[in-house]
């Protein structure tokens, strides 16, 4: 093979029906150029065993620009890896990106991003109790095996992608239409953590998807699955979960309730826990993560041009969860993976959401956090030392198109023990860390987990509800814990109030 030429692929913009790529060259004559087409999970050094098509290009004064057709036998090439190469077969093909860049022109349906006049989130468990709270944000589960069906039947709605029927289970979204449109009826910005596991709220995957479905490399010990995003079935399975959701809940009419956000699988640098692909190395693990980022980020944006994908990261920064670094990552490197896998392969508009939960989960202090230090370095970030988060994604590297990505804090909570003491650290600590996120302009939500207390989750008691131990369920609704009432009123009238009894909980050396 001859050396490579002297020409780069820059930007690849994607229309209703045209896929066009920009690059430069220094070749004399570019009549022809061939583009080969690649799954998003092939090697890109294996272009050649896949097929390619010739398009005519324009060239002028060293840059040229090449279009095709968006859609291909049947196929949506949206989603496709590009390679471009001179026809001659010795030809090596040109560097530069490989995805989809620019989608501003997929026609999609445009309107402002729904936006909340308080940072104050819930994950929501009783939609009623969430509007006395006056909550502006709420984020909710929604399983891929708890709606994904392998065949029709009388309960199943159907969705065609590239001409091929998808099923999904018309009684569960049905029941998941309510609980959103209650929220979003009532101006509650909803942000959607789509996940992949075995069984989620009751429900088991049929067993005709699990292989499909479920990450070929899934251990069963972790709670949840990394997305199928390496196999033809299961990316073509995941695109059109995507798709179907964001098509269902972007709708300018709100016919079924919107959520415009979606964050994609859980806490993804303790992958072994919440993530699960196996053991891999980072480099790996990212790729595929990479993958699953983006392929929502085009099947969102193809419904509503405003839409988000966010990775979800948990507290550990420059310290990961297990010793075993084939199983969870250090924070800071997944973001930076992830980040120059995209500035190789073509940047795209990915969002950040955080859990900055306390350093012990089973003390709600963060202000004693040791490993929450004030530098990049720092083991963890907590709310203890928020603001390094922000700082991080300040750095020029990170930003996309000149701005800061944006960031929510769609998961953390505070653990209180069955004390009078404890419930009043808890609701001390509610309060310092929503004034701190008050004064960090740049993150856009602060999502509270959780509403009632879960028996099931570890032994810890994150709600802001008791749990009703009278009742057989894990998460039965009981009475009010001294957070209630702080959460409820944080946004308001006694914000400062709130603020001066907190401060004497934590102390003047802490409200910092």
């Amino acid at each position: 093979m001859t050396a490579s030429p002297a020409g780069a692929v820059r930007a690849i913009a994607a229309s209703a029906t045209t896929i066009i790529i920009h690059g430069e060259c220094s070749l004399p004559d570019l009549a022809q150029l061939q583009v080969f087409l690649l799954e998003p999970y092939a090697a890109r050094t294996d272009y050649l065993l896949h097929p390619s098509l010739l398009a005519a290009v324009e060239q002028a004064d060293g840059a040229f620009s090449l279009t095709i057709d968006r859609f291909h036998n049947g196929r949506d090439l949206l989603y496709a890896q590009f390679v471009v190469s001179p026809v001659d077969a010795q030809a090596a093909p040109f560097d530069g990106i490989c995805y989809v860049t620019d989608v501003r022109a997929l026609g999609a349906a445009d309107y402002p991003y729904p936006t909340a006049a308080t940072i104050k989130g819930l994950q929501v468990r009783m939609v009623e109790d969430a509007l006395v709270l006056g909550v502006g944000h709420a984020a909710l589960n929604l399983n891929q095996g708890n709606i994904a069906r392998a065949a029709p039947d009388a309960n199943t709605v159907t969705y065609l992608l590239d001409g091929e029927p998808y099923y999904f289970d018309e009684r569960v979204l049905q029941a998941f239409d309510r609980e959103l449109k209650a929220l979003s009826d009532h101006g509650i910005v909803v942000t959607l953590i789509l996940l992949n596991s075995q069984k989620w709220a009751g429900i088991e995957l049929q067993p005709a998807l699990r292989d499909v479905l479920l990450h070929p490399a899934y251990d069963p010990e972790g709670f949840i699955s990394q997305f199928n995003v390496i196999t033809a079935a299961g990316l073509a399975h995941y695109r059109a979960f995507v798709e179907f959701v964001a098509a269902r809940y972007t709708r300018p009419d709100q016919k079924y309730g919107r959520a415009c956000g979606f964050i994609i699988g859980n806490e993804v640098n303790a992958g072994w826990v919440w993530c699960n692909a196996g053991e891999q190395p980072l480099e790996e693990y990212v790729r595929q993560h990479a993958s699953a980022l983006r392929t929502a980020f085009y099947a969102a944006r193809k419904s509503y041009a405003q839409a988000r994908v966010y990775l979800s990261l948990t507290h550990y920064w420059t310290a990961s969860h297990l010793d075993n670094p084939l199983r969870t990552y250090r924070g800071c490197e997944v973001v930076e993976a992830l980040n120059a896998r995209c500035q190789q392969e073509g940047d795209f508009d990915w969002s950040v959401a955080y859990h900055p939960y306390p350093q012990d989960l089973f003390h709600a202090d963060f202000w004693h956090d040791s490993e929450a230090i004030d530098a990049f370095d720092t083991p963890r970030i907590t709310f203890r030392n928020l603001q390094i988060l922000t700082q991080y994604f300040a750095q020029p590297h990170l930003l996309y198109e000149g701005k800061m990505r944006r960031i929510i804090l769609s998961e953390q909570g505070f653990h209180s023990d069955e004390t009078e003491e404890g419930e009043q650290i808890q609701a001390a600590a509610y309060a310092l860390a929503y004034w701190k996120v008050l004064h960090t302009p740049e993150i856009e939500s602060f999502i509270l987990h959780a509403h009632v207390d879960n028996r099931d989750e570890f032994d810890l008691n994150l709600g802001i509800r008791r749990r009703d131990k009278s009742d057989a369920s894990a998460s039965a609704p009981g009475a009010p814990k001294p957070v209630y009432a702080i959460f409820r009123d944080i946004d308001g009238p006694r914000q400062a109030e709130i603020f001066a009894w907190a401060r004497s909980i934590v102390g003047d050396e802490n409200w910092r």
